[in-house]
């Protein structure tokens, strides 16, 4: 057996390996084009609708001239195309709603039957269902609830003009929807809009006696309905639910479901929670929470069924 000279073998310090810029890229455009998102909408939509809203999303990222303009997209569960823009929020949006089913009250199945009889018995007994959808934002929201309440009359209520002209676009073939260009409030007054982070879902609302925009009560938009019974308010109105619960808040003992979404998170002490579970605990009711969203079911839900 042969043998080796030690001067034949050279021990050297692992060095690290070299950065390869173009694979780097490569790395931060994939991880830009987010692709579980692609499989999640595949797997929401089927391969072809799914890998078409995917596009939607990805492909204005590759380009550094993409402009907001909204488009049409289609997505199965819609008869019409959706408009949305690109290199917004609106995606992610759209999204929630209807990939990841934001609404859906499949987890809850009693929660779900003891909605579902309730609206059946309004229609028995020749009411009509009202959903309002307060921060409509582009509508999507009331798109998802007037495809599984047929004969509810939904109003979509939205301050901002952008939002809301898009809003008008996406309900219009809709007769039951009436979008509203309006910010829901605890009373009649104007206010102004704010944006900090410049996108479309963020638009807040700051009481002013000279502001933008009018306000409206929900009390005012059950009124529009003189045979309606509310059967669900749906609140997304990025802190304004202090003033919303502030005052006038008999509705919430009509309303057998409110959904809403807390801003606690966007700082400043202001209690947004707090103003919201105050007027909320003075009746017995359930709370279920899915992804961002807070489900409240009224105990009256329960004697009904």
């Amino acid at each position: 057996m042969g043998t080796v000279s030690a001067r034949a073998i050279v021990f050297t310090r692992p060095q690290p390996l070299a950065c390869n810029q173009g694979l780097c890229l490569r790395c931060g455009m994939l991880e830009q084009l987010e692709l579980g998102r692609w499989w999640k909408a595949v797997k929401a939509f089927g391969l072809g609708q799914g890998t078409s809203a995917y596009f939607f999303l990805a492909l204005p990222r590759l380009s550094r001239f993409a402009g907001r303009k909204a488009k049409p997209m289609r997505i199965p569960s819609v008869p019409h195309p959706i408009w949305l823009r690109p290199a917004t929020t609106d995606w992610y949006v759209m999204e929630q709603i209807f990939i990841d089913q934001g609404f859906s009250l499949s987890r809850w199945p009693g929660h779900e039957r003891a909605i579902r009889s309730n609206y059946d018995r309004m229609l028995e007994r020749g009411q009509i269902p009202v959903i309002l959808d307060c921060g409509a934002h582009i509508g999507l929201a009331a798109l998802w609830f007037a495809q599984r309440f047929l004969r509810a009359r939904i109003f979509a209520v939205e301050p901002a003009q952008d939002n809301f002209e898009l809003l008008r676009q996406n309900v219009s073939s809709h007769p039951n929807i009436t979008p509203i260009h309006a910010a829901i409030w605890d009373r009649d007054t104007r206010v102004d809009l704010v944006n900090p982070d410049g996108e479309p879902w963020a638009w807040a609302a700051r009481e002013s006696g000279s502001g933008e925009v009018q306000t409206v009560t929900v009390r005012d938009l059950l009124q529009r309905e003189p045979n309606g019974l509310p059967l669900i308010v749906k609140i997304d109105i990025e802190g304004g639910e202090i003033e919303l619960f502030r005052s006038n808040v008999e509705w919430i003992e009509q309303t057998p479901l409110i959904v809403f979404e807390l801003h606690d998170w966007q700082g400043g002490w202001r209690g947004a929670g707090h103003s919201v579970f105050s007027r909320l605990s003075t009746h017995p009711r359930d709370y279920m929470q899915r992804a961002d969203n807070m489900f409240s079911f009224a105990h009256s839900l329960a004697q009904m069924n």
